[in-house]
Order: C-alpha cells, then sequence, then structure tokens
C-alpha cells in the first residue's frame, strides 16, 4: 500500500487596474503562493486614505511567516485584519474622523484544506469541474436585504445601495472576520476579485474565462474585459490554482 500522497503546488497570478474613471487605484493585491496566501483588498472610494487603507492590509499579510497548521495560520490571519482594522480606527480618530478603511478578501492554504477570510464584499469564487460558486457573502445593505427576504439576487445587483457597506475594514471599532474552511480537490481554481470586476463582468462571463490555462493571463484578461465593458471601478483581480502531480 502507497500511503504517500501526492505532491501538490500552487500557481496564481494577479492583476490591476485604475479603470477608466477614476483617477487613482486605491485595490492592492497579495499574490503569495510560497506562503499559500492571497489577498485582495479595496480601499473605499470616496473616502480619504483608501489606497493607503487597502496597501496596509496587504503588507501587513504579506509578513506572515511560513505556516505550518492551517487553523493557526487562519488565526493569525484574522488577527492581522484586526489589528490593522483597530489601526486605521484610531488614525482616522486621530486625523479627524472620517473613515479610513478597506475590503479584504483572503485565502490561506495549507496542505489540502484552505480558509477563505473576508470583510466587505470583495469576494472569492471557485471554480471546480466547470461550476463556478460564490464562497464569501457581501457585507452590504442589499445583501441583508435579500436574507430577509425583500430583494432577489438578480434585483439586488441592480439596486442603488449595492455598493453600500454594512462591514468593512476601518468601519468600526470591533470588526468580525468571516471565515469558512473547504477541502482542495487537484484543479481547483480560485479566484479573488474587488467589486470592479462584477460591476462590468457577469458571473456566466466570468466562469466561460476562467477556462484559460494561465492563471497570471486569466486575471489580466478578466481585468481588462472589465475596463473593456466599462471601467467605472478599480479593478482588481488575483487567480490561484491547485495542482497534483
Amino acid at each position: 500500500m502507497n500511503l504517500q500522497t501526492p505532491a501538490c503546488r500552487w500557481i496564481s497570478g494577479g492583476a490591476t487596474d485604475t479603470g477608466k474613471t477614476r483617477k487613482i487605484n486605491q485595490d492592492a493585491y497579495l499574490d503569495r503562493p510560497d506562503l499559500g496566501l492571497w489577498a485582495v483588498a479595496d480601499g473605499m472610494g470616496g473616502h480619504r486614505d483608501g489606497g493607503m487603507a487597502s496597501r496596509l492590509l496587504v503588507d501587513r499579510l504579506g509578513q506572515l511567516a511560513h505556516p505550518q497548521l492551517l487553523g493557526a495560520a487562519a488565526e493569525t490571519v484574522s488577527r492581522i485584519i484586526e489589528d490593522t482594522n483597530r489601526h486605521l480606527v484610531d488614525e482616522a480618530a486621530r486625523q479627524g474622523g472620517e473613515i479610513i478603511g478597506s475590503t479584504i478578501v483572503a485565502v490561506m492554504a495549507v496542505g489540502d484544506h484552505c480558509a477563505i477570510l473576508w470583510a466587505g464584499d470583495s469576494r472569492a469564487y471557485r471554480l471546480r469541474k466547470g461550476d463556478l460558486t460564490q464562497l464569501t457573502l457581501d457585507h452590504t445593505q442589499v445583501q441583508e436585504m435579500v436574507e430577509q427576504g425583500l430583494l432577489t439576487r438578480a434585483q439586488a445587483d441592480l439596486h442603488p445601495l449595492s455598493n453600500v457597506l454594512v462591514r468593512a475594514v476601518g468601519g468600526d471599532v470591533e470588526l468580525k472576520v468571516d471565515r469558512r474552511v473547504e477541502a482542495l480537490l487537484d484543479g481547483d481554481r480560485y479566484l479573488l476579485c474587488s467589486d470592479g470586476l462584477l460591476k462590468e463582468v457577469t458571473e456566466d462571463r466570468i466562469a466561460r474565462m476562467l477556462d484559460q490555462p494561465d492563471p497570471r493571463e486569466t486575471a489580466q484578461s478578466l481585468v481588462q474585459a472589465a475596463c473593456d465593458a466599462g471601467g467605472r471601478d478599480n479593478v482588481t483581480v488575483v487567480v490561484m490554482d491547485y495542482r497534483c502531480a
């Protein structure tokens, strides 16, 4: 009996663009397959220093030591996000009270499992055997209305309050970081994105475009598609492939 497990590895790539209407890119992303850690952060547009908030998040996450156990690593990622939240709240108070905030979505992988952590409306998806599944729930007013049965998903996408966040890093003194853990299968592809992608490209089209073989080229193609479709917001995409020999 052979008890050895096949060697598995991650291949990933990311891309970001200011878009066609914004002057500054307040998005940031982390692409660290060596750590098994990826993230997308979307600085809160219209708020001062949103770009600083998103960059600070990914910079701090990128300093994580190489993980050994998923549970401990996910706790560390959550603590980094929570500590950054408190720093941003304190800094905003020191400067006069205006929010300095960002969304965050991160994937931490160790062995054959991964944890998805998030706050805000940046999303994580998984493509498995051709099926695209959204792994995160937006922390927005309209998502709460969907959960209460007041709106359908289709109505929510077109609602004027679709971008109003109820939770984000820097938004309040106490931050709850949502988390889910799932098993990995050979051939899984993960997508992290800011809402600038979903504003311009449908999920059906995203699923079709994720069929490209190279993750870096796929990320670039998705960002370009969002820009070509209008580019009303900054857009950032990270694509990660889990492959076993």
